[in-house]
């Protein structure tokens, strides 16, 4: 048996990178990602802000009311194989 996790993940991890949109003038943009590497990340995108996906969803719920699932439903979904 092997000692790797499962390859469907059912937390969210990582870490994204979060713009203002300039396309459309306000709001937020999320763009780049990575898993285990927030410095690298700020590497890339230095006009971003790095911040773990769980405040990345926060903060489009909260400010700027994305209809996002919640992170049970996500974990019930994955679970489910959908």
């Amino acid at each position: 048996m092997s000692n790797l996790a499962h390859p469907v993940e059912t937390k969210l991890r990582g870490f994204v990178a979060v713009y203002t949109d300039s396309y459309r003038g306000s709001g937020i943009a999320v763009g780049g990602y990575s898993h285990r590497d927030p410095a690298g990340l700020a590497q890339r995108n230095p006009a971003a802000a790095i911040v773990n996906i769980a405040r990345a969803r926060y903060i489009a719920r909260e400010y700027h009311d994305w209809d996002l699932d919640s992170e049970a439903a996500i974990r019930h979904a994955t679970m489910a194989g959908n």
